[in-house]
């Protein structure tokens, strides 16, 4: 054999064995995603598409098409822009000093967001709400049928969006303009001693947040939950009202009872995992699509474009051959302890306990690292603690609201105060409520003064005994009772005339 044709032979065999490694590596990859799906399929895990979305709403329960014209109506071009809701809206829960809110409907005019200047009067509130008196009360028809199904189509498949246009969220903005003007209209009902009506509107704020408990995409959870904190102002300042009727506090009590947060956001998380992944397949056999996910820094010269788009095709390639694929299956590690993370929650009630199990894991497997890395689609989206602390603590808000209704009905009735929140049971609660910060009880001491002290332990999990002030060394002009830094979520008393003239008296921050 010739030198030439050994020196041939041998190439071949290096580039052929140059080609076999990475087809090798590739498939071994594929295997290690096809075989951990298979563990988790054989463990229980809904991997299958059909077994995490809901099921269709029966036409005669659906409350969507009863109120979609007017959703459309209140969003419509140059309505909102030229709205009081836009310029200076009404707030609840007016914020005052730590601990203390001011009651906003009480107040003479409509201050602006920073509570200080007034610059508009109720009647002009309640001429722009008359305008929209057929949008309202088409909206507060879900009281009685709070039920929605939109048809949404959750397979991205085909999908040149990845099926963000088969969601059609912008309908989502819609809910939280009008949940905007309930709480508008619930204020401006108070200020003209209407308490049902505002009782009435905050019940529909209750009914949207209801009605989309369903559906399983994780932006409509944080949705419900932006308007159910608004709901909860919305409460607090019913709360104030000295001629609210037990009955319509009881409604409401019984509609806040009804809602839930925790196990809907667990629902969406189950859904946004199989959307991922399709995604993830999809991207794979989409070069073209795949670029609108990668940021590709800005190159102004010529030399810089031509490396920077090499590297770019060359970095897509390894993503679809090889990285993919790992970032799949760490994704799909990290999916599971967020899953076991709410398992804990759900069994101990306690989001530090959740929240350190989750946190310790990702260490222990060295998921916490954080890396700028534009290609970690799956894993970057599989760490969803941020958003189920925000379901615990829109949890946390409803337990607390359930007290301070169930409290207010126990003081028209009895005339005085509960000294524990043990005696407004059974009558008013069939249980005292559990901090889920913490899994113990909701925290409640009666002053002698006549009101009362209910709180949470907060984001730190600490008892302070009741101290709504931010923890030390932490400056902010932020005082809403959920702050993540206050020291315990103190459910706010009205603010004294003597304290809203002092902080009137103050510059503003």
């Amino acid at each position: 054999m010739s030198r030439r044709r050994k020196i041939l032979i041998v190439v071949g065999i290096i580039l052929g064995v140059a080609v076999l490694i990475p087809v090798i590596r590739h498939y071994q990859l594929r295997f290690a995603v096809a075989n951990y799906i298979a563990e988790l399929k054989a463990k229980g895990e809904p991997m299958e598409l059909a077994q995490v979305i809901p099921l269709p709403v029966p036409p005669e329960q659906n409350g969507a098409p009863f109120i979609t014209n007017a959703l459309s109506r209140l969003d419509a071009e140059g309505n909102y822009a030229k709205s009081i809701l836009l310029k200076n809206p009404p707030y609840a829960m007016s914020k005052a000093i730590p601990g203390k809110r001011m009651i906003s409907w009480q107040q003479p005019l409509i201050h602006d967001s920073d509570d200080r200047s007034p610059t508009n009067t109720w009647e002009d509130l309640g001429f722009e709400l008359n305008e929209w008196k057929s949008e309202l009360t088409q909206l507060r028809s879900l009281i009685k049928r709070p039920i929605l199904d939109f048809n949404l189509d959750y397979d991205i498949s085909g999908s040149k969006d990845n099926g963000y246009k088969n969601l059609r969220l912008k309908r989502l903005s819609q809910f939280k303009l009008a949940a905007q003007w309930l709480a508008a209209s619930s204020l401006y009902n108070l200020h003209q001693g209407k308490p049902a009506e505002a009782c009435a509107d905050v019940r529909t704020l209750l009914a949207l947040v209801k009605g989309e408990a369903d559906e399983r995409v994780e932006i409509s959870q944080l949705v419900r939950i932006a308007i159910a904190q608004i709901a909860v102002g919305a409460t607090w300042d019913v709360l104030q009202a000295t001629n609210v009727s037990d009955a319509d506090l009881a409604k409401l009590q019984q509609d806040w009872q009804s809602l839930g947060f925790i196990p809907q956001m667990n629902n969406a998380f189950l859904f946004e995992r199989l959307h991922m992944l399709q995604i993830n397949d999809q991207l794979r056999h989409s070069p073209a699509d795949l670029q609108n996910w990668i940021y590709t820094p800005d190159k102004t010269n010529f030399f810089g474009k031509l490396v920077g788009g090499i590297s770019t095709k060359w970095d897509g390639f390894q993503w679809r051959w090889f990285w993919s694929y790992q970032d799949e299956v760490r994704g799909l590690q990290m999916w599971q302890l967020m899953f076991e993370g709410t398992q804990i929650l759900n069994t101990n009630n306690s989001f530090q306990t959740a929240q350190s199990f989750v946190n310790a894991s990702f260490s222990k497997l060295g998921f916490d690292s954080t890396k700028d890395d534009p290609y970690t689609f799956f894993s970057r989206d599989a760490n969803q603690l941020p958003a189920l602390h925000k379901a615990v603590n829109v949890e946390v808000a409803r337990s607390v609201v359930i007290v301070a209704i169930a409290l207010k009905r126990y003081e028209l009735r009895h005339q005085q105060l509960p000294a524990t929140l043990e005696e407004l049971t059974p009558e008013f609660l069939p249980s005292v409520p559990i901090d889920c910060m913490d899994g113990q009880p909701l925290r409640y001491r009666r002053n002698a003064d006549g009101t009362f002290l209910l709180y949470s332990v907060g984001a730190n999990g600490v008892d302070d005994g009741g101290d709504p002030s931010l923890e030390k060394n932490v400056t902010s002009s932020n005082h809403y009772w959920q702050n993540d830094h206050a020291l315990d979520w103190v459910w706010p008393q009205p603010a004294t005339p003597e304290e809203i003239k002092n902080y009137y008296a103050q510059p503003p921050k």
